[in-house]
């Protein structure tokens, strides 16, 4: 069974697919993550992999394998070793931009991974104000993801957005929404927000594994992905964390190591650090409110937005 991942990107997107492969390799089950697959992959003992050879590349590099040749590709790859894909909205825009492909062309690719792909995932946002915050932070500071201290630092550089970007990526969720809608039929929603706070269950629903990482790493991921961002915030600020018995770190210790072993058989790409929250957000970005008098009047036009939960941070569950 392959998993296609689909993605305005900001959404959860990156770390699921991650943790989807990483879940079926807990439970013996061959499987690879090929990232983003319209940015070149390759077959590797016969198994489609993310051409690491073109990471930070252009366009130009980026965009030079065509369409048809990722799904030979795809095609080729072991039937032994299930597919763990994800395709952003914004990548096929910027491809029709720089190589005019057809529309022809583009809907029959559609058609394949509708085709190949036994599972199709929709990555949303329940609150899609702080989507939009957070691509425009991701804008200002240059990171995308959080992999360590250096990309920390960056992101809490930022102490304004662009409210006009800002209001771009609003509308950029709202036009990926029909985009699925559009190309995908039966499509499973997973909401950052739940795969964040509940990654188990959200875990055991898709791949129908029970109880993976605490039966191998004796904790649960919920916590163990609590763990991980609070002792890195802990580092950057110099902090001294006495909160966590042994067994909890070691939990820790053991998720970060398997994920280099992921790494290193060329299963995955490494795993980001979940970034801010949205308490971090309203303390350092200074027109914060202004950005959420837009984003209201926005929603107006869009009477599907749920607009009461713009103000409330998941991650610490309460309102600001």
């Amino acid at each position: 069974m392959n998993f296609l991942i689909l993605t305005p990107d900001g959404v959860g997107s990156t770390i699921l697919q991650r943790l989807l492969t990483m879940t079926f390799s807990l439970e013996n089950v061959n499987a690879v993550n090929t990232h983003e697959l319209t940015n070149r992959i390759i077959l590797d003992n016969n198994v489609a992999i993310h051409d690491k050879r073109f990471i930070g590349s252009n366009e130009e590099q980026m965009y030079a394998q065509s369409l048809p040749e990722i799904e030979n590709i795809i095609k080729q790859s072991s039937k032994d070793t299930r597919i763990i894909s994800r395709v952003a909205k914004y990548h096929l825009d910027n491809r029709a931009e720089y190589l005019g492909e057809s529309k022809e062309l583009v809907a029959n690719f559609y058609k394949f991974l509708n085709e190949t792909y036994d599972k199709k995932i929709m990555c949303v946002r329940n609150n899609i104000f702080e989507y939009a915050l957070s691509w425009s932070i991701r804008k200002k500071s240059g990171i995308l993801n959080v992999y360590d201290r250096d990309d920390k630092k960056k992101v809490f550089a930022v102490n304004e957005v662009r409210e006009d970007y800002f209001l771009r990526k609003c509308q950029h969720y709202i036009d990926y929404t029909y985009w699925v809608k559009d190309n995908f039929p039966n499509v499973i929603e997973v909401a950052y927000e739940d795969m964040v706070t509940n990654p188990d269950k959200v875990l055991e629903q898709l791949t129908g594994f029970k109880n993976t990482y605490k039966n191998n790493f004796k904790l649960e991921l919920s916590r163990i992905l609590k763990i991980e961002y609070e002792t890195f915030n802990a580092l950057m600020t110099n902090k001294k964390l006495t909160k966590y018995t042994n067994k909890e770190l070691g939990a820790l210790v053991q998720y970060k190591r398997y994920i280099k072993k992921l790494v290193d058989e060329n299963k995955i790409m490494n795993q980001p650090i979940k970034n801010t929250t949205l308490y971090d957000k309203r303390r350092q970005v200074k027109n914060f409110n202004n950005c959420l008098r837009k984003f209201e009047s926005f929603a107006k036009n869009h009477n599907w937005i749920d607009t009461s939960n713009a103000t409330y941070d998941f991650w610490h569950d309460k309102k600001l």
